[in-house]
């Protein structure tokens, strides 16, 4: 027998039947006892084989690790690189546990669904929605868009949406079917009502908004209205025309009354400097031929909307200014019941909209599954700590009508696996600068902790500044309480908090506030003047001693990234330009004097050999190029330089406000100069010291080292 045998229903109750099915039930539950041992068996092959692979001879000087995991191998490096490790899962199950089992998935929150298209290690074909599914999923969506367009009804005089977290369990919090049911009964009852609300205040807010349209066009005309526009038997046409088309009112007042054999009175009046108005009284008998003439003519009647039209024009105003005066009122009662009806039902809407948009979610990620006769198939990452979490939650809801495996991780997993990055909660908004240049690969390298370390110390050395510090750590602390939503903007402000604190530590060390200000107020250098001429050199110095460091950390990390992914280019590269770096700072040290002569040799030696290798790694170009890039390396270096000259902008810009602002001779204009200027150089102070640190990590720093082209983990559904 087929393990994936169909469980035909019975639809009977009988002892018989039961049994029937008890027995079924048991033959289930054997077969898949037997599916789960064929599962696991495979997978301990897998993991032999796996093992076998590992025993291959290691590459660039990597010793054999006997039973342990060599650095390379699949999830040996995950947590010190600051990331989650993932582990790869399929999940098998019968197609009746379908929902069920997706459901639980996305309560979960933790498992990335792959397409099972691109699993080419899985054979099953794509997951097709049966009819009741294809019904439950149109109806879901005309639900959601018919609570949608209640909630921004019920919200419409600009209330805020209320929480679906206030809203009772009974009131729609259960899942499934249950929130389907409800949702639907529930509509039922307050679509009609309030859909007559809406309207009715629709069309209040319509006339609200015409009739005073319609009163102050009939108040020119009643200057000009006649006794006989009053008389029951006569009908009264209003005209307003452009003064630019008078010619064309005169004739269709001429071609009126010889349609009316001299029956009709025709009056007309400049109403202000570019209208005129014209009021025509004829018989009723003679309405639809004027009215017809008026057509074709293309001149519009005025008019009025039924309950006014038939009044004479000063009862028809007399009516409008009192429906103008009846309209707030009317008015205020529908929107008191819309917000009755708001706050009985706009948290049970909101839920219910949650708890649709949720299913909805469901059912379009059935996309990706797979399919058997009777069983679906699934393919997925979640990370390792929370296998635990997704086998207990499917057994909790599927029982043994579910088979999940973790598959055996190998290098193609490792290069398409998602990724999770996990820093501690004050480098976390860093995450967000590195992934606007790229996500890292799984198997790569993490610099969140590493910019997290160094930006904020390139802010704080390029802003030095007391005064300033203080004012943009003050800026970004009220913005953060203000600006609660997570984002990049955010994360941003949490940058500059701490960049803002560095910025006054070392303000304290350059002896800076509001540039040379300070100095009157008994604030003067513990290390170094950046004002001094002096001591500028210094600063230069220690710009390009930072820079060195920089890039020499980037180096050592790029030599065992290299190392670990066994890329023989990258580590001659790499380590070539460390090598020949180290033999650099020999030689320089040597020429200023820092040690002794005898190491110009092993530095000039050292260089030399770290450019062959540099060059080994390009090839027949390297010959050439290997110079060239040692030069560039060392131009990334001097690139630090920057750290010293943007800040000696700033102080000096900071400066030329204090001395005119004592210079002017006018103290009101110079504090107000001097008070412009120091703001300019704030938001000066807030940009430049950013723009300019990321740049060093982007350009200088990470090509050392870090490899982007990563996947970010998008687990399918949240925490609930």
């Amino acid at each position: 027998m087929d393990k994936h045998a169909a469980i035909a229903p019975l639809q009977s109750d009988s002892p018989h039947v039961l049994e029937v099915i008890r027995r079924r039930e048991a033959e289930a539950k054997r077969r898949l006892a037997a599916e789960r041992e064929l599962a696991e068996a495979a997978l301990a092959e897998a993991e032999r084989a796996a093992r076998g692979r590992r025993r291959d001879p290691p590459t660039c000087g990597a010793k054999p690790s006997g039973g342990r995991r060599r650095a390379g191998s699949p999830g040996g490096h995950r947590e010190a690189l600051m990331r989650l490790r993932m582990s790869r899962l399929q999940i098998v199950g019968l197609k009746t546990h379908l929902e069920a089992a997706v459901h639980a998935l996305h309560c979960l929150g933790c498992v990335q669904i792959e397409d099972l298209s691109e699993a080419g290690d899985v054979s099953a074909r794509p997951l097709h929605l049966d009819r009741d599914m294809v019904r439950t999923q149109e109806e879901l969506g005309y639900l959601t868009a018919r609570i949608e367009g209640l909630l921004a009804a019920l919200v419409a005089d600009g209330r805020r949406p209320g929480s679906p977290a206030q809203m009772p369990h009974a009131a729609g919090g259960s899942p499934g079917e249950d929130c389907l049911t409800e949702a639907r009964a529930g509509l039922e009852t307050l679509g009609p009502q309030a859909q007559a609300l809406v309207s009715k205040r629709g069309s209040l807010e319509a006339e609200q908004a015409s009739l005073p349209r319609y009163e102050a066009t009939l108040r020119k005309l009643l200057p000009i209205v006649p006794l006989s526009a009053r008389d029951p038997a006569n009908v009264s046409f209003g005209l307003l025309v452009s003064r630019t088309h008078l010619g064309v009112l005169d004739a269709v007042a001429e071609r009126v009354v010889n349609l009316t054999g001299g029956r009709a009175e025709v009056v007309a009046e400049d109403v202000d400097s570019a209208t005129r108005a014209m009021l025509i009284v004829i018989p009723d008998d003679f309405a639809i031929e004027v009215e017809t003439l008026l057509g074709r003519e293309d001149i519009s009647r005025l008019r009025l909307p039924s309950d006014f039209a038939n009044q004479p024009p000063d009862r028809a105003v007399a009516a409008l200014s009192q429906r103008l005066a009846a309209i707030p009122q009317e008015l205020a009662q529908v929107k008191s019941a819309l917000s009755a009806l708001a706050e009985v039902w706009e948290p049970r809407l909101a839920c219910w909209r949650i708890c649709l948009r949720q299913r909805l979610e469901e059912f379009a990620v059935l996309s990706r599954f797979g399919e058997t006769d009777q069983t679906f198939v699934l393919v997925g990452w979640t990370p390792e700590r929370d296998l635990p979490r997704v086998r207990e939650a499917l057994t909790a809801v599927v029982g043994d009508a579910a088979v999940m495996q973790a598959l055996p991780p190998t290098r193609a997993d490792e290069k398409r696996a998602p990724v999770a990055l996990v820093n501690p909660g004050p480098a976390r908004p860093f995450q967000s600068l590195v992934r606007l240049l790229a996500v890292p690969r799984y198997e790569g390298i993490d610099p969140t902790m590493l910019m997290a370390v160094f930006l904020p110390i390139f802010f704080g050395m390029i802003l030095g500044d007391v005064a300033y510090g203080a004012l943009l750590l003050l800026f970004s602390f009220i913005l953060l309480r203000r600006f609660r939503t997570p984002g990049i903007a955010r994360d941003i402000l949490h940058v500059l908090l701490l960049g803002s604190a560095w910025g006054i530590a070392f303000g304290f060390l350059y002896g800076e506030a509001f540039g040379t200000l300070g100095e009157h107020f008994g604030l003067h250098a513990l290390w170094l003047d950046r004002t001094s001429p002096r001591q500028v050199t210094g600063l230069l110095l220690f710009s390009v001693a930072v820079g060195a460091v920089h890039i020499t950390l980037g180096l050592i990390l790029g030599v065992w990234e290299a190392f670990r992914q066994r890329s023989r280019n990258h580590l001659l590269e790499r380590g070539g330009m460390l090598v020949g770096l180290i033999g650099l700072f020999l030689v320089v040290s040597v020429a200023v004097k820092w040690l002794p002569a005898g190491f110009m040799t092993p530095g000039v030696a050292a260089m030399i050999v770290g450019i062959a290798l540099l060059g080994a790694s390009l090839g027949w170009l390297g010959l050439l190029m290997g110079p060239i890039e040692f030069v560039g390396l060392v131009g990334n270096i001097l690139s630090y330089l920057r750290l010293a000259a943007i800040g000696l902008a700033s102080v000096y810009l900071a400066r030329v406000a204090n001395d005119l602002a004592g210079n002017l001779g006018n103290i009101v204009a110079g504090v107000i100069i001097a008070v412009f200027i120091h703001a300019l150089n704030l938001v000066l102070g807030a940009f430049s010291p950013t723009i300019h640190s990321l740049r060093l990590h982007y350009v200088e720093f990470f090509r050392k080292f870090y490899e982007g082209g990563g996947r970010p983990f998008e687990p399918f559904g949240s925490e609930l």
